[in-house]
């Protein structure tokens, strides 16, 4: 039966209808798909910003660490600081002055502050604000202009467990971090040696963008630290001058010390001065100038001491010819010279020193102490004080009752007392019956035959000059046993007499130039020797006696000397250096520190005409803590970041957070 027209259009009809609907059902569907995916992008895009702002954040806390390290290798104390610096480490324990506390204790536990350093003033950090200064801040792009902005950067950095927050917003997202160092405690590490130590926090940035945040995590690896403030001791030098001249006289006159292709020093050399070359001298150890000129060295009572009384020049004499720092040639870090007519200057320039370890024309002012009290007070305490002038002080290796022996003895108006010390530390005393018996200390620092046995720390002070220092009975024999450490200090001259030399030297030989020019340094092999001796005059001069001075003496040709000499106030220097023929060399193993540089001999060019050469060889086990005890330290404070505990490892590197970064969604 065939459908009628009426039911043909009904079916067509029905049949666009569902066409439609299902039409309807896709597009619904499909925009459905649509905008799911629309969302998820948005979503994607708004992690992805949270994420790169997260990192944002942690870029931002490992340059502000980075900034810290550049300004801490800043750090300089200037000498009208020294005053005030024992007050800086009282209050950033919040107290009103420093306590006496034994080295290795605690002056204060900071571990329990939240805040960090951060206060109500800027007391705990003023000691940071005095050490980096205005023009540090600038070179590594800070606003450090005033104090109150150099103490805002330090309390928020040293700011505890509490932290301080840092926020910022690139790409459309922020991104917020707490953070701050965590000082623990300030501990006396050494007699003129304090340490800040403190630790790194991980540290954990929050990203945001819309509804999206993503967290960017930084484990510290390396998280104790310590900042080390000292004065440090000035055995660690080659050669040290205040004044780079050899007199007030010759300072006047502008009659200036020269270093010439003679010139050989393997460990560091400083002057407050500045210096003058010519040839090609050779410097094995760093090298470091102040940059005072002539004249303007001055000294102020104390508490403020010697400083530069104008503005540094930082640069040197090539011969006659100053050149400033900045017009160097080829550059600072190795300056030639070359006179007028060297058409070969380039490959062949008359003035080159080597200064292989690097040099330094803008150093610290380094005062140098102006008496011997810390010397006379340890020598009180545990070492031999003696009152009045010593007209004989004898050092020498010797047995005594089958012991291995340091023997001591001294005369002072014509008496004389024989002291006996063995590598066990304990002083042992030569009695009126000509028995070796204990000696006891008495509270003035003074020995005699007693009991308990004192014990000995190295020190022997004389209040007043040692008129004949020597080497004892045989003068070519060891005058330091090989367990011994000492320190003869005398507030009037020290007059050397003989050789003095170790039972146990570090060194042997000397340095040697080779037919190219080259330096060939002494031989120093034997690192872990333990003896080791200072001189001190801390109010006269160090005099090593030549037999051409018309005094009393065994000190002949070629003399050795192995110790570190310092005179304060006045010059190492040989006594009748200007007379007679020429006497060989000075072989000294270890270092001069003097205010004035003393004449040993004469020379005309490179030929010695009186007196002594110089053939220095350093002691470089100074460098690694070795040295006599209770050695002068300087009176200018220095501080820097050191990563060990003990000692002075300063990073290699700037600090940083470092191990794995780790990006979590909170």
């Amino acid at each position: 039966m065939r459908p009628t027209e009426r039911t043909q259009g009904a079916t067509l009809i029905v049949s666009l209808l569902l066409v439609m609907l299902l039409l309807a059902v896709i597009m619904s569907v499909t925009a459905q798909v649509t905008l799911s995916a629309r969302r998820s992008s948005t979503d994607q895009e708004n992690i992805l910003r949270a994420q790169l702002a997260a990192e944002s954040g942690t870029a931002l806390v490992q340059a502000r660490l980075r900034v810290m390290s550049t300004l801490l290798r800043s750090a300089q104390f200037k000498p009208a600081d020294t005053p005030v610096v024992m007050d800086d480490l009282a209050a950033l324990c919040g107290l009103s002055s420093l306590p006496s506390v034994p080295v290795g204790s605690d002056v204060c536990d900071l571990s329990s502050r939240p805040q960090g350093l951060r206060d109500a003033g800027d007391a705990r950090v003023r000691l940071l604000v005095r050490a980096v200064s205005a023009s540090a801040f600038a070179a590594a792009g800070l606003d450090g202009g005033t104090d109150a902005k150099r103490a805002a950067y330090w309390s928020d950095l040293f700011s505890g467990p509490d932290g301080s927050t840092l926020t910022g917003a690139p790409t459309s997202a922020t991104y917020a971090v707490t953070y701050g160092l965590r000082p623990t405690r300030l501990t006396r590490s050494g007699v003129s040696e304090y340490r800040l130590f403190f630790t790194m926090p991980d540290a954990q940035v929050t990203g945001a963008a819309a509804s999206a945040t993503r967290q960017v995590r930084l484990r510290a690896e390396q998280t104790g630290l310590n900042l080390v403030i000292q004065r440090p001791s000035l055995a660690p030098n080659a050669l040290f001058t205040n004044h780079h001249f050899a007199s007030p006289e010759a300072e006047a006159a502008g009659d200036r010390i020269t270093f010439t292709s003679r010139t050989m020093f393997s460990g560091p050399v400083h002057t407050n001065g500045q210096f003058r070359f010519m040839g090609r001298p050779w410097f094995g150890g760093a090298v470091t100038s102040a940059g005072c000129r002539a004249g303007q060295i001055q000294t102020a009572p104390l508490p403020t001491g010697d400083s530069c009384a104008s503005d540094p020049e930082p640069g040197t004499y090539f011969d006659s010819t100053f050149q400033s720092q900045a017009n160097m040639t080829p550059s600072p870090d190795a300056p030639t010279f070359c006179y007028a007519g060297n058409l070969a200057c380039a490959a062949n320039p008359d003035v080159a020193p080597s200064f292989p370890q690097g040099v330094t024309w803008n150093a610290p002012f380094v005062q140098l102490p102006v008496n011997g009290n810390d010397q006379a007070a340890a020598a009180q305490s545990g070492g031999l004080l003696i009152s009045g002038t010593v007209s004989n002080l004898q050092l020498y290796r010797a047995s005594v009752g089958g012991q291995d022996s340091q023997r001591i003895t001294y005369t002072v108006g014509g008496v004389t007392v024989n002291l006996a010390v063995g590598a066990n530390g304990k002083l042992r005393i030569l009695d009126g019956s000509g028995n070796w018996v204990s000696a006891a200390r008495a509270a003035d620092g003074s020995v005699a035959p007693g009991s308990p046995q004192a014990d000995f720390n190295g020190v022997v002070y004389v209040n007043g000059e040692v008129a004949d220092l020597n080497a004892g009975p045989d003068p070519i024999g060891a005058a330091v046993a090989p367990f011994s450490g000492l320190t003869v200090a005398a507030s009037g001259n020290v007059n050397i007499t003989s050789d003095l030399t170790y039972a146990d030297p570090p060194c042997s030989g000397q340095h040697t130039r080779n037919p190219d020019g080259s330096v060939t340094p002494a031989t120093c092999a034997n690192l872990g020797a333990r003896n080791i001796l200072g001189i001190y005059s801390s109010g006269g001069n160090v005099n090593l006696v030549s037999p051409q001075s018309g005094q009393p003496t065994r000190l002949g040709n070629d003399p050795r000397i192995h110790a570190v000499l310092m005179a304060g106030q006045g010059a190492v220097q040989v006594q009748g250096y200007n007379t007679g023929s020429p006497l060989g060399n000075v072989n000294l193993l270890g270092g001069v520190i003097e205010n004035y540089y003393g004449a040993f001999g004469t020379t005309s060019g490179n030929v010695q005409q009186t007196g002594y050469g110089r053939n220095f060889v350093f002691d470089p086990r100074t460098l690694s803590g070795v040295e006599p005890p209770f050695f002068p330290t300087s009176r200018t404070w220095t501080m820097a970041l050191v990563t060990t505990p003990t000692g002075t490892t300063q990073p290699l590197d700037p600090v940083e957070l470092r191990g794995d970064t780790v990006s979590e969604a909170p």
